[in-house]
């Protein structure tokens, strides 16, 4: 089959889905991939695809750029004309499907979190709402990552119950985010907490930031670092100054953006995610994958991965005292305890989330004619 992975960034289309597009090439299939230019990943070369470079301003909400985007859109499907498209991002989904549509190609809608915006009553909301009811019924079939997003949209009447399936997350390569010891000279010293993120406020910064004060100033063999790219002029972002502010009180320790996140979560004791809502947390898949227990916000995306008690604790979402209190509970656990919530983590995910089941929904429902 020709088929197509449509989306707002190239580096998430290998991040998330390199394995499931490397298991495509190998068993035939001719796959491209449709995102803005990317300078990270040779992603012809990692994954023996073509690239097809697009226009798209992912946050911008410029009319005039959108429709341009659709015909775009319209304009490739039309000459490539691909057996199937999967969509992935607002954008792509809103437009591509319109393009797939016109253009008269099945196209299949992944939606791997309906975002903050998404869920409340500002402008923003209204549109994204008007814009899925009319495209997203033009797929063959609409993906989620969770039971409460699939629940949501059949709610808003912008889906029909029976053309949403749900996905269990994008699937996560077990064999190779594999138990990893930590770097020599740091077994025995501070217990490092770590939060994987992009700076934003509604993934629980403040909270992870109050929640760390709090323990600092309570147990000083503690060490709380954060790792993600920062928010930048957004309003719902974390900033440079703000980020320094932290680390320069000496409540964070702040390590930047790696393309290799196993490096830094081996050396974790645990790692945290006081999200407010997720699709389904990659972050906390890596951890658990990684035999890492897991403390994280008892909200949609989130709870699914954690067996609160047995392979991490859920806190409050929004609250700080009480992640300070899941925190301080993980630090009173004995090493026993701690590496058995890091096994039954890892369990659950090759139960549940390995990309070898992801790769096999792929292959058996939609690419194979």
């Amino acid at each position: 089959m020709k088929i197509f992975f449509t989306a707002n960034v190239l580096w998430d289309i290998y991040i998330f889905r390199g394995g499931v597009i490397k298991a495509l090439v190998e068993e035939g299939h001719d796959v491209t991939v449709v995102a803005p230019h990317e300078t990270r990943v040779d992603i012809e070369k990692e994954l023996g695809v073509k690239v097809i470079n697009i226009n798209l301003n992912k946050r911008g909400m410029n009319p005039v750029e959108d429709i341009k985007l659709f015909f775009e859109l319209y304009k490739i499907y039309k000459k490539e004309k691909p057996d199937i498209i999967f969509h992935y991002t607002i954008k792509a989904n809103i437009y591509g499907n319109l393009a797939a549509h016109f253009a008269k190609i099945k196209s299949v809608a992944v939606l791997t979190g309906l975002g903050y915006a998404f869920v409340t009553n500002s402008i923003v909301s209204k549109i994204a709402k008007f814009l899925y009811k009319i495209s997203l019924p033009l797929a063959e079939e609409v993906c989620v990552l969770n039971e409460d997003d699939k629940n949501l949209l059949v709610s808003e009447n912008i889906i029909k119950k029976e053309k949403v399936f749900v996905l269990p997350g994008e699937g996560i390569n077990t064999e190779k985010f594999l138990p990893m010891e930590k770097t020599e000279n740091l077994k025995d010293e501070k217990i490092i907490f770590l939060m994987i993120a992009r700076a934003f406020f509604d993934k629980g910064v403040k909270e992870y930031v109050e929640a760390a004060e709090n323990i600092k100033n309570k147990y000083t063999d503690t060490e709380f670092q954060f790792l993600g790219a920062l928010g930048g002029n957004s309003v719902a972002g974390i900033d440079e100054k703000q980020m320094k502010s932290f680390v320069d009180k000496g409540i964070i320790n702040y390590l930047g953006t790696v393309n290799d996140v196993r490096k830094i979560i081996k050396n974790a004791d645990c790692i945290v995610l006081p999200s407010y809502r997720e699709g389904i947390s990659r972050t906390l898949l890596e951890g658990a994958s990684m035999e890492k227990p897991l403390i994280a916000s008892n909200v949609t995306g989130c709870r699914e991965i954690i067996i609160d008690g047995v392979s991490g604790f859920l806190a409050e979402p929004k609250n700080s005292k009480d992640l300070t209190e899941k925190i301080e509970k993980f630090l009173k656990l004995s090493k026993d305890e701690k590496k058995s919530f890091g096994k039954a983590g890892r369990e659950h995910v090759i139960n549940n989330f390995d990309e070898k089941i992801v790769i096999d929904i792929y292959k058996n429902r939609w690419c194979n004619k």
